[in-house]
């Protein structure tokens, strides 16, 4: 099982409150459990942690990760 949990402004992009569990499969990367989420209408820049460790789209996940999807701040 693979947890995503979408945080601030990004909570509305997915259902319960912004967590999402799914099945994990062999070869998965944090892009193929984000596209179960609608994230990608957000037009928000984000960061992406793995483990307390920022992570790349790119990168595979393993059973038992929990994904913390957080929006940049921007401010003066």
């Amino acid at each position: 099982m693979v947890t995503i949990k979408l945080l601030a402004v990004l909570k509305g992009f997915a259902p319960n409150d912004g967590c999402v569990e799914l099945e994990h499969t062999p070869g998965m990367t944090i892009a193929d459990a984000l596209a179960a989420t609608n994230i990608a209408e957000a037009n928000v820049k984000y960061s992406v942690m793995v483990g307390n460790r920022r992570k790349k789209a790119e990168d595979a996940l393993e059973d038992g990760d929990i994904v913390t999807v957080m929006p940049l701040l921007a401010g003066g």
